[in-house]
């Protein structure tokens, strides 16, 4: 019995040792973060320093021995990293065509316009927008399809954005400046610059975009 309890313990080692470690630092990300618990935290009940968790969740090599006390400390089982749906969560999130709600971007508290037709979207919102409902759990993407049929009020938020032309020709305003943007082409910008979104000269309507930004909200 201790024989083959021996030999599962190094055939799981193995299979930890395997794994890439960007691959395992990710894993072991999203194990501290479906915790709540920041580096500070992890770093202290494992006994480590915390650029030695920095360094593991940035994807660098660690030794099998750190990676055991911070699974340890976390109440997570080694088998955790090589089959992580279950004590890690989700690795892939996909969103249906039920999943589909629209919004108004001018006024999104005001909730979902309904079940509306793409002209009857277009008397609702000037531009609806439609969250799509493919983010991970503590993911840090966050995808939606505009609808755009005049020039949007400018906003800004934390991170990042890339919008991508699905149709039409966009007229992308960051800042002072103005890029259009054709069918299959897209751009990516710091987006807590003022930004905003309109139809280019003579494009058909309405241009849709499928744009993604980080949520780089505190916390």
């Amino acid at each position: 019995m201790e024989k083959r309890s021996a030999s599962a313990e190094k055939a799981l080692e193995q299979a930890v040792r395997a794994l890439p470690p960007s691959v395992l630092g990710q894993r072991l990300r999203r194990a501290r973060l479906r915790q709540n618990r920041s580096i500070r935290d992890l770093a202290a009940l494992a006994g480590l320093s915390k650029n030695s968790i920095v360094r593991l969740e940035k994807g660098e090599p660690g030794h099998f021995g750190t990676i055991v006390k911070v699974c340890a400390a976390m109440g997570l089982h080694l088998a955790g990293l090589t089959n992580p749906e279950e004590s890690i969560g989700q690795s892939i999130a996909v969103h249906r065509r039920e999943d589909d709600q629209w919004f108004d971007m001018t006024d999104f508290g005001a909730g979902p316009l309904g079940d509306l037709s793409l002209e009857e979207r277009h008397q609702a919102a000037k531009v609806p927008l439609m969250m799509i409902r493919a983010r991970l759990e503590n993911g840090r993407l966050l995808p939606a399809l505009l609808e755009i049929y005049e020039a949007s009020e400018k906003r800004s938020h934390p991170g990042e954005e890339m919008v991508y032309v699905l149709s039409g020709s966009l007229l992308l305003s960051v800042g002072e400046q103005e890029t259009r943007l054709e069918v299959g082409e897209c751009a990516t910008f710091w987006s807590a610059e003022a930004h905003g979104y309109a139809p280019a000269h003579g494009s058909e309507l309405p241009v849709r975009i499928l744009s993604v930004r980080s949520d780089d909200s505190p916390g």
